[in-house]
């Protein structure tokens, strides 16, 4: 037998996986969610990746008013221990790996996990997994932050020194690169944005911790990247993102051995509404990059749903991609060889080149401080986000079936039946009713005296996340975590949509004759707002007058800003599947006002069944991720605006 066939063998016969593989999976309440995290364990996966619904995210209760239309979409609704209970309902929490998409409202939420850690029976320090808990992302891409900047930045890094003291084995943060990359940046720029992240964050903890302790949390620090279409630099981008951190951990820090430990999601920028077919060919290479290198390998992989760009995956489409990368683990053999890239010239040097660049706009980050890296970021985003768009435009970047190769494939439906879609509106009456019985029902003086411990921790500066275990044993609950913390700080903080960004990106797009004004922003819970930031710069380019209504607004909010700034259009953003739901109270509000001549557009992941359903309900129109066109966007709204 030859070495090679050796290594081959060796490797087919290791019961140990190369990479964890996870689905990013939740929806509805507890019990659904739970009945779908053991749906997918027997299918294969091998950790959990927990999506909160975005009123989880927000720091919200079902019953809040601007979360109507949200509860148990895009994520699973959790309110308090119970309900975390029965999402972890036999689920062994010392054996599973368990990844929570959460940053605003993690230490709750980590506080809740380790509570039913402790009904388990299970050690805090058997426990594996990560909290997001990455702020700064949430400030310039992603959008669900809720405290200022500074409440935010010591509410992370309380965290990470609680956790690395009592769950030694948990991992407290992810710095996610992930989302600049979605947001527009390149290879360097995303690891850059990320490392330079991680090291505001670390050189604010080594101030306050012994030399010990605080190289443990160096070591505790992990990442969540992305993974892009472009073969080549993303590969580089990996190999440069696993050698760059070691090197800083060494030069900033002292600090040797240092693992660049990674999950990853493949970019979901690069899917698209149009031949949805292509995109599962698209998500299998994306998968490539941080998997080939065996010496730049992610621990942990999770792919999105082919249809994303229409609507929220079903249970298919997430068990076609527990699929792919299965076949890629299991029937390629990329795992069977060492690091084929190894001395690679043109890698080598591409990688090289990566992780220079990034180390430079790291340090430059580190330089400016956690608050004004903020308004650097989202103004470099909002940038380089506009000048992607001009390629797509003028056809330097290529995109199947966007700008090249089009028409239908014809293998999917364009309005797919979903088999498996709960009733929401259902949903969202049970848990309304679910969070008053327990208001009811549980021990509210306990709770009184829990809420009075974290208030005050929190006004005088100490530790809150001894306090959020206590509020969180006593059955506090999420929304009641958060208004507490409101209740002591600054208030919720809403980011600016729209930076003083340098060098803005010229748009092809058509003029307008006259002035229009037109109210843009996003309603609802769900923050992203690249969409609504290019075409709030592609709207004043064209001569419109734009007012920002905010994001995370309810439909009153945007209607009063509207009426009171005299719009003739309201351009309303939503990617969450709340579209109906705020099409119907703006309508409604409108024409309680006496405003019905106010034009309402909407944009957004817009299932093409209830394009028409809108239009029909009076929306004058709807614009999905098969509108590309800038231009054409922007020519629809002048003629709506003009024809007022």
């Amino acid at each position: 037998m030859s070495e090679a066939e050796g290594k081959r063998e060796k490797s087919a016969g290791s019961k140990r996986e190369p990479w964890i593989i996870r689905t990013y999976a939740g929806f509805g309440d507890a019990r659904q969610a739970n009945q779908r995290f053991h749906q997918n364990l027997k299918q294969g996966q091998r950790g959990l990746s927990i999506a909160f619904d975005l009123p989880t995210q927000n720091g919200f209760d079902p019953d809040a008013e601007v979360a109507r239309g949200e509860v148990g979409k895009a994520g699973v609704s959790i309110c308090h221990w119970r309900d975390m209970e029965q999402l972890l309902d036999a689920i062994p929490l010392g054996t599973i790996n368990t990844s929570m998409t959460i940053n605003a409202t993690a230490p709750f939420l980590l506080a809740l996990y380790l509570v039913v850690a402790e009904r388990q029976g299970v050690p805090w320090s058997e426990l594996r997994g990560t909290t997001q808990n990455d702020l700064m992302k949430e400030f310039v891409a992603r959008g669900t932050s809720i405290f200022q900047p500074e409440v935010s930045f010591r509410l992370s890094t309380e965290l990470i020194r609680f956790s690395v003291e009592h769950a030694p084995n948990w991992n407290p943060i992810n710095c996610c690169g992930y989302h600049y990359m979605e947001s527009g940046a390149g290879p360097a720029e995303e690891i850059g944005y990320a490392f330079g992240n991680a090291l505001l964050i670390l050189d604010a903890l080594r101030k306050e911790l012994k030399p010990d302790a605080f190289e443990r949390t160096v070591k505790r620090i992990s990442f969540f990247i992305n993974s892009g279409i472009e073969l080549v630099p993303e590969i580089c981008k990996i190999r440069a993102y696993f050698r760059l951190w070691p090197e800083l951990c060494r030069s900033e820090y002292g600090i040797d051995a240092v693992a660049f430990r990674a999950g990853c999601q493949v970019r979901s920028l690069t899917l698209t509404e149009q031949q949805p077919e292509v995109n599962i060919i698209r998500i299998a290479y994306e998968a490539l990059p941080v998997v080939l290198s065996a010496n730049a390998r992610v621990s942990a992989l999770q792919l999105p749903g082919f249809r994303e760009a229409i609507a929220l995956p079903d249970h298919a489409e997430q068990q076609l991609s527990l699929r792919i990368q299965q076949v890629l683990m299991h029937e390629t053999e990329v795992t069977s060889y060492g690091d084929i890239f190894e001395g690679s010239k043109v890698i080598e040097e591409l990688t090289a080149e990566t992780a220079g660049r990034a180390r430079e706009i790291a340090m430059r980050l580190r330089e400016a401080g956690y608050a004004r890296s903020i308004s650097l970021v989202s103004a470099e985003l909002t940038r380089l986000l506009a000048e992607r768009h001009r390629k797509l435009e003028t056809g330097e970047i290529v995109q199947v079936g966007v700008n090249a190769f089009t028409g239908e494939i014809g293998l999917v439906p364009r309005s797919p039946h979903v088999s498996d879609e709960p009733d929401y509106a259902a949903i969202e009456r049970e848990r309304i009713q679910s969070i008053r019985r327990w208001r009811e029902t549980r021990d509210n003086r306990a709770v009184a005296q829990a809420r009075e411990k974290l208030e005050r921790a929190a006004a005088e500066g100490g530790a809150v996340m001894e306090p959020t275990l206590e509020f969180a044993r006593a059955g506090g609950t999420v929304g009641e975590w958060t208004a507490a913390l409101e209740s002591v700080t600054r208030g919720r903080y809403t980011p600016p949509i729209l930076d003083a960004t340098p060098g803005t990106v010229a748009l092809k797009v058509p003029r307008a004759k006259r002035k229009i004004r037109i109210a843009l922003g996003k309603a609802g819970l769900d923050g992203h707002i690249n969409a609504v930031k290019l075409l709030a710069r592609a709207c004043m380019q064209a001569g419109m007058e734009v007012v920002l209504a905010g994001f995370k607004q309810t439909p009153a909010q945007m209607v009063e800003t509207a009426l009171q700034e005299d719009a003739a259009i309201i351009a309303v953003s939503s990617l969450a599947g709340a579209h109906m739901t705020i099409a119907r109270e703006t309508l409604d509000l409108l024409k309680r006002r006496d405003a019905g001549d106010v034009k309402v557009v909407l944009g957004g992941i817009i299932p093409e069944d209830d394009r028409k359903a809108l239009l029909d309900m009076g929306v004058k129109a709807v614009f999905t991720p098969r509108d590309s066109n800038l231009g054409k966007i922007v020519e629809r709204l002048i003629e709506l605006g003009e024809a007022a």
